[in-house]
């Protein structure tokens, strides 16, 4: 078991290094190989390296595609959806993950030329890098708008 386990490890990290497989280049007669879900992984969770194994599958649905073939496309995004301990894994059942998360405290950043004021916000849902979100000034309940950022903080721009 532990062979096994330490194979489906040495293939991902040969993987993520590039060194594709000759089956998953298409050389040979080798069933090509899929990244599927090593087990259950839920809606949130952020997608690590163990939580992946290579799975082979009959080339005529390797070509058919609808999943993700990569697992470097998988690595670090956010389960969108139950991802079924393996099953392919379709592409729009990931996402980015939270930059800003819903109820948590943001720093707000108002910028209009050179001007920047920063405030204290509680973010009003949860977003990725990126995307607009409300914000709740902390001081005047005041709700604004802007483009979550990856560091956490929300830029709001002057009209």
């Amino acid at each position: 078991m532990k062979r096994r386990a330490a194979a489906w490890l040495f293939a991902i990290m040969a993987l993520l290094a590039g060194n594709v497989p000759a089956a998953a280049a298409g050389g040979g007669n080798a069933r090509p190989e899929i990244p599927v879900a090593a087990t259950t992984i839920y809606p949130g969770e952020v997608i690590r390296p163990g939580m992946l194994r290579m799975r082979p599958v009959p080339r005529r649905y390797y070509e058919r595609g609808g999943f993700v073939k990569d697992p470097r496309r998988i690595m670090g995004k956010m389960a969108a959806r139950t991802l079924v301990r393996g099953r392919p894994i379709p592409p729009n059942a990931l996402r980015e993950p939270y930059a800003v998360r819903s109820g948590k405290a943001v720093r707000v950043i108002y910028r209009s030329g050179v001007l920047s004021i920063s405030a204290l916000g509680t973010a009003l849902d949860s977003v990725s890098a990126g995307e607009m979100v409300a914000v709740r000034n902390v001081d005047t309940g005041r709700i604004v708008y802007g483009i979550a950022r990856k560091d956490g903080t929300v830029v709001v721009n002057a009209r």
